[in-house]
This record gives structure tokens, sequence and C-alpha cells, in this order.
């Protein structure tokens, strides 16, 4: 008959009724704080990692000591299975305490998720909000800036007789001028307006590109003769392509007079239509001007090289481009900017080969 076995307060193992083992079969189970069982964390339903521990650390010590007078192999059986037991116990344990920081960084994600939905729906509202002022601005202003041009342009032509003061004629044309600069800037407001806000609609036909290049190139011929600039144009192929053509117009007019608004006297502004080698058609406008900054690239917002204003003739208000640019991606297309090597800057404005004609 064997005799019982009980584990002491400082979790030594001995046999009841005599003095306190010694040896292989005396088993320390830890102190008494390591065998309180540890609170079970919320959620997980069953008894902390340390008290099953302790648990199976005392039933191998009695079967190790033949406490349950089980024969020896039949003892290292049960033996190795509760330590199988207890060691899946534990790893249940790992794993459902992984699944919940899991879960738990799922529910931030998409806490951040909607907080940055949020805050991007504000600023697409505030967006539209800004583009909806603009229009109307613009609207507002057109109404007696055509009053003020309308009168002006009667005083400087001396209408209705001359001017006792001769130089009153000349004031005259200074605030006809201003007037169309201003009624200049209200329509590119306007513009930028319904671009922005999605009300540019294109009407599309088939443009020949070079030919609209010719024709904007005839237009700024009176401003560029102001600064002794030469211009050229370059056809590369006839390029063809199924688009606005007056949106496509304003492209070309914008990147011109950007560039001939910022080339010294006597420089050299060039202007390409050509099919690239991927069948897109393209517009390029070079200048022989200081080049852009890097600063200013690459093309990100609404404001780029027009960012400043050109202290030699005080113009420049920055929308130039950011309507170039916009039109440009009503198109499906792209406007590049970049420093050429030789000087100067080089604006170049891809629309996709979808939009090219056959014959180009």
């Amino acid at each position: 008959m064997t005799s019982r076995r009980v584990v002491d307060s400082t979790g030594t193992l001995f046999a009841k009724g005599s003095r306190r083992m010694s040896g292989p079969l005396c088993l320390p189970l830890g102190n008494a704080a390591a065998s309180k069982p540890e609170p079970a964390e919320a959620g997980e339903g069953f008894a902390g990692p340390a008290l099953l521990s302790s648990k199976a650390l005392i039933l191998l010590a009695i079967l190790a000591s033949g406490g349950l007078g089980l024969a020896g192999g039949l003892a290292a059986g049960l033996a190795g299975a509760i330590l199988g037991a207890a060691a899946a116990v534990l790893a249940f344990v790992g794993v459902a305490r992984h699944v919940r920081r899991l879960h738990a960084a799922r529910e931030a994600a998409e806490a951040r998720a909607l907080a940055a939905e949020a805050e991007s729906q504000r600023a697409a509202a505030e967006s539209l909000a800004k583009s909806c002022f603009l229009a109307e601005m613009s609207h507002e202003l057109r109404t007696p800036l055509n009053t003020v041009m309308g009168f002006s342009e009667m005083m400087a032509e001396e209408v209705l007789g001359p001017h006792r003061v001769p130089a009153y004629a000349g004031y005259a044309r200074d605030i006809h001028g201003a007037g169309r600069h201003l009624l200049a800037l209200a329509d590119d407001l306007l513009d930028l307006a319904r671009i922005e806000s999605g009300h540019r609609t294109l009407v599309e036909t088939p443009v020949r590109l070079d030919a609209l290049a010719e024709d904007c190139l005839a237009m700024m011929r009176p401003l560029a003769a102001e600064r002794r600039l030469s211009l050229s144009l370059e056809r590369l192929g006839i390029p063809r392509l199924w688009g606005d053509e007056r949106a496509i117009r304003q492209i070309a007019l914008n990147l011109l007079a950007n560039a001939v608004k910022f080339t010294p006297f006597e420089g050299q502004v060039r202007l390409v239509a050509a099919v690239d080698a991927k069948g897109n058609a393209v517009l390029i406008v070079e200048d022989s001007g200081p080049g852009i900054a890097d600063s200013e690239l690459p093309l990100g917002g609404a404001h780029a090289r027009e960012s400043r204003l050109d202290l030699a003739t005080g113009r420049g208000a920055g929308l130039g481009l950011a309507i170039a640019r916009g039109l440009a991606a009503l198109h499906g297309g792209e406007l590049e900017l970049a420093r050429r090597a030789g000087g100067g800057t080089r604006a170049r404005v891809t629309f996709p080969s979808a939009r090219t004609l056959p014959g180009a």
C-alpha cells in the first residue's frame, strides 16, 4: 500500500505522516505567488496559463512519485498526455490572444479609414464650394467690367467730343486696358471653376493639331514682336485627334503666352505639333527663358510657373497653367513641365493614343 503524498506551502512534495522527501522525487512546484491562479483575461473563458502549468506540474509530480499506484509505463504515458494537453491549452491561449490583438488592430484600421473618408468628403465639399464661389464671382465681375470698358473706350475715342485736357484720352485708354485685363482674369476664374466643379464639358470634333498650332502662333506674333522674340513652328507628321478644338486652342495659347511672358528680349519660342512613337498626339512649347525653378517641379498644384508675378509686365495670376492642365486632363491627357538642358522651359501636352485619328 502506497503512502499518500501531499505538497506543503513551499511547493515541495513529501509523504504524509513522514519526513519530507529529498532527492529526485522532491519536485519544487514554485513559490506560492507563482502557483496562484492568474485571473482569466476578458473573453478567454478559461484559466490563465500559470494556473494550467501549476496543475500540470502537480499531476506530473504525483505520477513520478507513484502516488497513484500506476505502473511505470502507464504513469509515463499519462504524464506525456498531461504534458501534451497542457501544451495544447497554452497554444490555444496564445492563439486566442493573437486573434484578439488582430481584431483590435482591424477595428483601429477601420476607424482610421472612416476618418480619412470623412476628411476626403469634407475636402471635396469645400473644393466644390470654392468652385461655385469663383463661378458666381466671375459672373458678378463681368457686368460692371463691361460697363467700365464700354465708357472708357468711348472716352478714349472722344465719341462725344474732344477733351479739354488731352491727357484724359490717355487715362481712358489705361482704364480700358486695365478693364480688359480684369475681364480676362474673370474669364480664367470662370473656366477654372467650371473645370474643377465638373461643369466644363467637351464639344468634340476632329482637330488638325498642326493647323491649330499655326493659328495660335499667328495670334501671338504681335505680343512676341513687342519683345522681339522669334516664334517658330515644327510639324512632325500630320497630327489629327478627336477633341474639343476650343479647349485645345486655349491650352496652346496659355502655354505660348506663358513662354512669351517669361522669355527675355530677343529670345526664342518654339511650338511643336507631332505624333510620338506611341501614337500619341503631342503639343510642345519650348522657350529660351531662365527656366523653371526646381521648387516648382513637378507640376502639382494649381500654381506652378505662373505662381509668381512677372515683374517686367506685371502679369501672371497663376491660372494659365492650371487651366491648361485641367483641360488636358478632361481629354485624358497630361501636361508636363521640365527644364531644358540648354536653358529655358519645356511644356509638353500628351493626348492619349485613343484620341489619335487615322492618317495622323
